[in-house]
């Protein structure tokens, strides 16, 4: 007995899908998208873009935490200690955000890719210009 899965590939998505998912990728949280196209990828986006964004914020708030306690600025004698690493923090942080959108950027072109090529396969039905006859009695 299979105790998972027995299909482990996603399944293609529809062209307003693919669309709704880019912008729940790209707009939101990076990897929320994936998850909703129902590509495993999207768990490992999402925590990279919150570890990014804690990062971020935490170096942030200490930079401005040794700022206010300077008392001019920039200080004669130097940056107080734990500037340059907060400030490295902090923007480490940001590049990290930045390379989780970039790969949710790239999940969503791949996900426009397989639409396009998912409805290139099974083309739609186009109702006849005129309409049929009614049948005469």
């Amino acid at each position: 007995m299979k105790t998972s899965s027995a299909n482990d590939t996603p399944k293609a998505v529809d062209k307003p899908t693919a669309w709704a998912c880019t912008l729940a990728n790209l707009a939101t949280v990076p990897g929320l998208g994936s998850i909703a196209a129902g590509r495993k990828v999207g768990f490992v986006q999402a925590a990279l873009a919150l570890v990014a964004l804690a990062a971020s914020l935490v170096g942030t708030v200490q930079c401005y935490r040794l700022w206010l306690g300077a008392e001019q600025w920039p200080p004669e004698d130097g940056f107080p200690p734990g500037f340059w690493a907060s400030l490295f923090t902090a923007l480490g942080g940001v590049m990290l955000y930045a390379g989780a959108w970039l790969w949710a950027l790239r999940s969503s072109l791949s996900l426009h890719r397989e639409a396009r090529q998912a409805a290139a396969a099974y083309p739609r039905h186009e109702p006849s210009p005129t309409p049929p006859r009614p049948p005469q009695l």
